[in-house]
């Protein structure tokens, strides 16, 4: 067998993506809501809003993308947009103060699904060195990951 088949590079990043994928099951059972990292991202911000370029570079999505996601919470009356007063062009999204209680009672959730998923297998140390290299990772990979919080370093991730 060849030994690129075995490099350390793969199997360090294939744990990672398969503890990842792993997580991310046991929180989906959390029972959180459809985009519910977008409303977290509106919940830590400043105002509970964000411009919509902001939040489109902060989750990845594509201003198509994030607006027709925009326009399902905002039916479902969980998130509003309004205009950048600064910007005539630019709009914000803002959580509505429905969109305010579903984020809040969906946080509880994910904290509970956090703490037997996450907290109660990790040791402290493990968990601050795991944000440290994640936090890196997506620094370095998604540097528009903190657009709009006005740090780049900014620790009110998802």
């Amino acid at each position: 067998m060849d030994p690129v088949l075995h490099d350390e590079r793969i199997t360090a990043v294939g744990l990672f993506i398969e503890a990842y994928d792993a997580l991310m099951r046991a929180l989906d059972d959390a029972s959180v809501p459809a985009n519910f990292g977008i409303l977290l991202r509106l919940g830590r911000s400043d105002g509970q809003r964000l411009r919509m370029s902001d939040l489109a570079a902060q989750t990845g999505l594509s201003p198509s993308g994030l607006s027709r996601a925009i326009d399902r919470l905002s039916a479902e009356g969980l998130v509003e947009r309004t205009t950048c007063p600064e910007d005539a062009r630019g709009a914000f999204a803002q959580l509505t103060p429905k969109g305010n209680k579903v984020t809040v009672a969906a946080v509880k959730r994910h904290l509970d699904a956090l703490q037997s998923n996450y907290v109660e297998v990790l040791s402290a140390e493990e968990r601050h060195q795991l944000e440290s290299v994640c936090r890196t990772l997506r620094d370095r990979l998604n540097p528009c990951a903190t657009a709009g919080t006005g740090s780049p370093s900014n620790r009110s991730s998802t």
